[in-house]
């Protein structure tokens, strides 16, 4: 299967490129033979069983943005399935093995070799109603290819806010620790092979306090008021917030959203009766949208 990733520092150079430059048109790259267009929020309209949405992707997550646009000017997900449904929380779609799938096998749980890097970033991008995020086996780390998700989320008590802010913490605390713990990979594998647990020990408190030290010159992570507010007042997932990438949001159709939450998911993996299929799905700078 075809790896479709984009190089960070490249997409990072060209996106400085084209912000150095206002009043040019926007930059082009070729990538795998299809144009991924930086600096520039796009949008894909599904047409489903039960009515049309539209999602509005992030120009500032350019790798799920280019792998969510590709895959639709593909057909990926037409006729596929939605399963995942949870009333209150959310839905998904995204498994190729959904289309035609007979009413009793069980879908979503395909696991694809096509991975995206992590675009993690809960200071701007949060799981707030009707954030679009992608799904992952190993969070914080990387996203499959295809597996998304959008929230339709209930009302949340903020003061178990805090919580997730620690845990997110915990989290980027650990990012760094393992990259300091990985340069002494050698020792620590010959240490286990002979139980030198006391040299493992000390390497251990060593590199606890280098960590301390380098998170104590990074930004804490803490909710603004703004999601506060709006994790309070309208609703969503925080607890998924740190973990796994939001890149985009749906701006029309979260009805239709909301309405596919409430079926019944009386299948395996949260598959509703009576399904629900994607049409189709495309990019609407692509096309005009169908007449009615």
């Amino acid at each position: 299967m075809k790896k479709y990733i984009i190089g960070i520092p490249l997409v990072l150079a060209l996106l400085f490129a084209t912000n150095c430059n206002n009043s040019q048109p926007a930059v082009v790259e070729e990538v795998d033979a299809d144009t991924i267009i930086l600096d520039a929020d796009q949008y894909v309209r599904f047409e489903t069983t039960q009515g049309n949405f539209t999602i509005k992707l992030y120009r500032e997550t350019p790798l799920h943005r280019h792998n969510m646009v590709r895959l639709a000017r593909k057909g990926v997900y037409d006729n596929q399935l939605f399963f995942g449904i949870k009333k209150g929380y959310k839905i998904q779609c995204g498994d190729i093995n959904s289309k035609n799938a007979k009413p009793d096998k069980e879908i979503g749980i395909d696991i694809e070799d096509d991975t995206i890097a992590s675009e993690v970033d809960p200071w701007r991008f949060y799981h707030k109603r009707g954030a679009v995020g992608q799904a992952s086996t190993v969070q914080f780390k990387f996203s499959t290819s295809q597996q998304f998700y959008i929230i339709t989320g209930s009302k949340v008590k903020t003061n178990t806010l805090p919580t997730q802010e620690s845990k997110i913490n915990k989290r980027y605390r650990q990012v760094v620790k393992d990259s300091l713990t990985q340069l002494h990979a050698k020792e620590l594998r010959e240490w286990k092979k002979y139980g030198e647990n006391k040299k493992i020990s000390k390497l251990n408190d060593q590199l606890n306090k280098q960590t301390d030290g380098i998170m104590k010159t990074r930004r804490t992570f803490s909710y603004s008021k703004q999601q506060i507010k709006e994790y309070g007042e309208v609703g969503g997932a925080p607890n998924l917030d740190g973990m796994y990438t939001v890149f985009g949001e749906v701006i029309e159709g979260m009805d239709v959203v909301e309405a596919i939450s409430q079926l019944p998911a009386i299948r395996k993996n949260g598959r509703p009766d009576p399904d629900v299929k994607i049409i189709r799905a495309y990019v609407l700078e692509d096309e005009a949208p169908a007449a009615k």
